[in-house]
């Protein structure tokens, strides 16, 4: 096995992949690389037993105490890219969201695909109680023309709650699809037929409950058509590089819970962000702290 060292070139990679390979997720890792995705079986979280169950059972909580009309994107349910409920700006609302986030095998991931310098874009919880139809084939690089850059400028690491099993409406992958570098077209979108999707280049991702679905901002990927009563949740932590406009603003975080959870969460959550300055002009230590983002595309 080959000694990582501090090689300046890599601007903190080695760090980030002796940590990836502490953690025994170097398989992933090149599975990402050559696939674009990868799961992450739930024995490699290092989450406790009953933690899957308690997020799920939080977020159904979430859905029924809250209004499905006070989701912006609810009033629009039959014309919304996914089916079913989406739960937003959940960091406040339970210390399991954070716990979620600041779980060593998420943010290696995250750190792996954004650099060292990424941030939390957006936490969003996905639920589908009953039978659902298919979210379309489409990028995470919202609002990024084609052609894409190689290295993505988000990525998304989704904790499984539940079973996902093609009739449960699971996650449907185009292997490979990350090196193309553009979204897909209309007439490249997957057709289902009674349930079941054609022969094609799309491939259904089956994971069990505690397992993480890793994939970058340009792997093309849709859903499976939903056809049972059983729910079916997951919570997506999606990040991105320093100089992406995060999707989720979170400086209404209380000042208690960045004390509690240290300068990593504060970090990653924009607080020290060196975006946002006025006539005073950026921080010096905040603008210095991104610039290994310069010197690889791994940030």
């Amino acid at each position: 096995m080959m000694e990582i060292g501090n090689w300046k070139s890599m601007a903190g990679m080695a760090e980030t992949y002796r940590k990836a390979r502490e953690l025994g997720l170097e398989t992933n890792i090149a599975e990402l690389e050559a696939f674009g995705f990868t799961v992450i079986p739930p024995e490699k979280t290092g989450a406790p037993r009953d933690f899957t169950r308690r997020l799920l059972d939080r977020v159904i909580e979430i859905a029924e105490d809250e209004d499905a009309t006070a989701v912006e994107l609810n009033k629009h349910n039959d014309t919304k890219p996914a089916d079913g409920r989406q739960l937003f700006h959940l960091l406040k609302r339970d210390p399991l969201f954070i716990e979620t986030l600041m779980n060593p095998v998420t943010r290696t991931m995250g750190a792996y695909m954004m650099g060292q310098s990424y941030l939390l874009s957006s936490m969003v919880a996905f639920l589908k109680p009953g039978p659902a139809r298919p979210t379309p084939m489409h990028t995470d690089s919202v609002g990024v023309p084609t052609p894409l850059p190689a290295y993505s400028s988000v990525c998304n690491v989704s904790w499984i709650l539940t079973d996902y099993t093609v009739e449960n409406g699971t996650f449907g992958m185009v292997p490979g699809s990350h090196r193309w570098c553009r979204h897909p077209i209309v007439s490249e979108q997957p057709s289902f037929v009674g349930g079941a999707l054609e022969e094609g280049m799309c491939v259904p991702v089956c994971a069990e409950p505690g397992s993480l679905v890793v994939f970058t901002g340009n792997t093309w990927h849709c859903t499976y058509p939903k056809t049972t009563e059983t729910p079916r949740s997951h919570v997506v932590v999606a990040f991105c590089r320093n100089y992406v406009y995060p999707g989720e603003s979170n400086v209404d975080m209380p000042d208690d819970l960045i004390a509690q959870y240290g300068p990593e969460f504060a970090r990653l959550i924009g607080r020290n962000a060196w975006q946002g300055y006025q006539a005073e002009g950026p921080v010096l230590d905040r603008l210095l702290a991104v610039r290994p983002a310069y010197q690889s595309q791994h940030g």
